[in-house]
């Protein structure tokens, strides 16, 4: 088996910017993966570099450093290492160090994170997916490609070779690799499968591998279709990239489902459990408006949108205990606001003053055209959710006067035809509702 004609026939356009990274841990298969690679390098001339992962969880995992370090050295290739601290509580060992992993692997600046996952790894996924019942996504086991965030692909180029093969490769090259004592230990549930589960049902079935094979590989179709159908319903619900809850009451029970748990995906947010999406769905079928929190994410269903913000405070700088003060124009543009030139919004001299920007309370008004108004009746007119109308800003002057809500509206006594309403870009998403004659714009 000529492994590296395989390797060429996975990636056969490299580029000089192509920028590989290979997965280290110093075991047989990443060793036998950066061997390949770096000697198609030598035919293609991408950039090649290593990551090791530092787990601490055993006594020869500095050893297991240095085997990494001269490794590297020999091939010519960059190696990072990272040292990581594993808290299996609540998750077990193997999904707290899987986490770290690609936590990790999605710092490095590459374009492709190569693993050395061979046939025999995906065989105990599936084993795995089966004994936890993780469904249809889970019994499809390892896909070749996939994306790990919005600028590296995962590539696992060796999950049609078995293991046996890359041992022959190491063989033959006179390669050295570690060998981690943990992999014996049969308390590990992916061990006890490797050493004691499929070997038993090799006795019953001689042919079990390629059976478990033809399974993922029709799993991996039957996925494929069903994410190509849940992304098209997923497109249609759309409407100017919010999620029309209508919309989504009209599909089927079942494509409702899937495409909430698109939704999910979508928003990198922690897939909630089969009780939580379904009492998530019972409340968008039912009620007119909820809210949920899962991590430091937040969902509002709030006048037919799902909307998604994150709980993070400290992007938002007039939430300091005191605001942010100063000269007007100067602390805007310095903390994200443009000031946008508008018929009814803030002189030019009203800017260059001293002021403050913070958020939004209850004894807030503002002068409009036809008397004074609470800020906080603008912003429920204006339909902003709830829970983001606490955190609003708005602009005083050094006397306290309201000058302007932003993105709204600006106090009647201190506008000019010519002047400009100051805009935060990231909250416009949130104004649901907007009335061009009382003056509040887009």
């Amino acid at each position: 088996m000529d492994l590296l004609a395989l390797l060429a026939a996975e990636l056969p356009q490299p580029s000089n910017e192509l920028s590989i990274e290979i997965g280290l841990s110093g075991g047989l298969d990443s060793v036998v993966l950066l061997h390949l690679l770096a000697r198609f390098r030598e035919q293609k001339n991408f950039k090649l570099n290593a990551v090791h992962i530092h787990h601490g969880l055993s006594p020869l995992a500095d050893e297991w450093v240095d085997f990494c370090r001269t490794l590297c050295a020999q091939s010519n290739v960059d190696l990072r290492v990272a040292k990581v601290a594993i808290k299996g509580k609540g998750k077990g060992i193997e999904a707290a160090a899987r986490a770290e992993r690609y936590r990790v692997f999605s710092d490095g600046l590459c374009d492709i994170l190569a693993l050395a996952h061979h046939q025999n790894d995906q065989i105990e996924t599936f084993m795995l997916g089966v004994a936890r019942g993780g469904g249809m996504r889970s019994l499809a086991a390892m896909p070749k490609w996939r994306d790990l965030n919005q600028s590296i692909k995962i590539w696992r180029p060796l999950l049609d070779i078995p293991r046996a093969a890359l041992e022959n490769y190491a063989l033959e090259h006179h390669l050295a690799y570690v060998s981690d004592e943990s992999n014996q230990d049969t308390g590990y549930l992916r061990n006890w499968i490797r050493h004691e589960a499929l070997p038993q049902w090799q006795r019953q079935v001689s042919n079990i591998h390629r059976q478990i094979l033809s399974n993922v590989r029709s799993m991996q179709d039957d996925l494929a279709l069903l994410d190509e159908v849940t992304q098209d319903d997923y497109r249609r619900i759309l409407s100017d990239g919010l999620f029309q809850v209508k919309q989504w009451r009209s599909l089927s029970e079942l494509r409702r489902r899937r495409v909430l748990h698109h939704f999910f995906q979508v928003h990198q947010i922690r897939l909630p459990s089969h009780k939580t999406l379904s009492d998530m769905v019972r409340v968008l079928l039912e009620a007119e408006s909820a809210q949920w929190q899962f991590d430091d994410k937040i969902i509002d269903f709030y006048r037919d949108i799902l909307y998604v913000r994150a709980i993070h405070t400290e992007n938002y700088p007039w939430l300091r205990h005191e605001g942010i003060q100063g000269r007007l124009k100067d602390i805007l543009l310095e903390n994200g606001f443009i000031l946008k030139p508008h018929r009814f919004g803030l002189s030019e001299q009203v800017l260059m003053d001293a002021g403050t920007v913070r958020k939004v309370t209850n004894s807030d008004v503002i002068k409009l055209e036809l008397g004074h108004k609470s800020t906080k009746k603008i912003l429920q007119e204006c339909h902003i959710l709830p829970s983001v109308r606490q955190i609003w800003p708005v602009i005083t002057n050094a006397d306290g006067i309201c000058l302007a809500v932003v993105n709204l509206k600006a106090n009647q006594d201190f506008r000019a035809s010519d002047g400009f309403l100051p805009i935060y870009e990231p909250l416009t998403k949130y104004i649901t509702e907007l009335n061009p004659a009382k003056n509040v714009i887009r």
